[in-house]
């Protein structure tokens, strides 16, 4: 089923239908100091910048113009500050994890000129790529792979004034849920896997839009078989088509796995619409009408056969 209009507020459907939560984008900004290193101006014309963080908007997909401390959403940060053009050094590329005292401040001589600057706060396991500046790119060989995402980038003139560049980030990511109201996961089921096409593993924190058609991947070890609750997130991609530019929806491909690994129940989700910063929610019976039921066939005390029957013999000819 096609949503109309992709800027509804609220439509409830059946499973694989959708409900997208509005969220409001902010720019109110709060200042907290934190611990960084002092650096003094450098002989050959280097200046210090510091680069701080205040904060997230609309951390938690509700309106509201609250703005909270970057190290209460997101356990990792990765800061890239790219040369002037004509300057042959290669990107600095800083990583900080939560619990470290500069989390969040990073300092750093550079040369007078117009720099890029990105910021991208996030929860996976894996380092950010940052090699072009227009085209933030998550790993897809790793347990976490796109979580929720906010960026900062600009274009900064550092000069002797610089100082202190304050930014605060912006989500980047659309998020998808799956609510379920069967009474249980079956027992047997030990993983959903959801693969899901249409969106982006990379983005372009200027745009804050997805720069690649990419195939993605999520998978939930299910522990408690009450869990009602899963989510994914893509970065919204755009689409060109005679001239006119569309979001791109989603296919998502939701896949219960026994413990031998077998697929017991799958179901398709088509044309599923999803914004950056905005929830599109799937509520429905996931498993209705049960779930294929396979059992564990034991090969042990097999023996086999070890003489061959014979020799079937041919000659080259010439």
């Amino acid at each position: 089923m096609r949503q109309s209009s992709a800027l509804k507020k609220t439509r409830e459907f059946s499973l694989c239908s959708w409900m997208t939560l509005a969220l409001v984008p902010l720019l109110a900004a709060s200042c907290h100091a934190r611990l960084h290193e002092v650096m003094e101006p450098e002989d050959n014309g280097k200046v210090p910048v510091t680069i701080l963080v205040n904060n997230l908007s609309s951390p938690d997909y509700v309106q509201t113009r609250a703005m909270v401390d970057v190290g209460r959403v997101c356990s990792n940060l990765s800061f890239c500050i790219y040369p002037c053009e004509g300057e042959s050094f290669d990107k600095i590329q800083i990583n900080q994890s939560r619990g470290e005292e500069s989390f969040g401040t990073v300092s750093q001589n550079l040369t007078v000129g117009v720099h890029k600057i990105v910021v991208v706060a996030h929860n996976g396991d894996k380092n950010a790529t940052m090699t072009n500046p227009e085209s933030i790119a998550f790993s897809s060989n790793t347990i976490l792979k796109t979580t929720d995402t906010y960026c900062w980038a600009g274009e900064v003139n550092v000069t002797q004034e610089t100082g202190t560049i304050a930014v605060s980030l912006t989500r980047a990511t659309a998020m998808f849920r799956l609510k379920l109201t069967d009474d249980q996961i079956p027992a047997q089921v030990c993983e959903l896997q959801f693969a899901y096409k249409g969106g982006s593993a990379a983005v372009n924190p200027f745009t804050l839009e997805g720069t690649t058609k990419s195939n993605q991947k999520e998978s939930f070890a299910i522990q408690d078989h009450s869990q009602k609750t899963f989510e994914i997130y893509t970065f919204p991609r755009y689409e060109e088509k005679n001239g006119v530019r569309n979001l791109s929806q989603l296919e998502i491909t939701v896949t219960a796995i026994d413990v031998y690994g077998n697929a017991v129940k799958e179901r398709v989700l088509t044309d599923v619409p999803v914004l950056r910063n905005r929830i599109t929610e799937c509520t429905g019976d996931f498993f209705a009408g049960g779930v294929l039921e396979y059992t564990n066939i034991g090969f042990g005390g097999l023996q086999v056969e070890q003489d061959w029957a014979g020799t079937d013999a041919y000659t080259l000819s010439d």
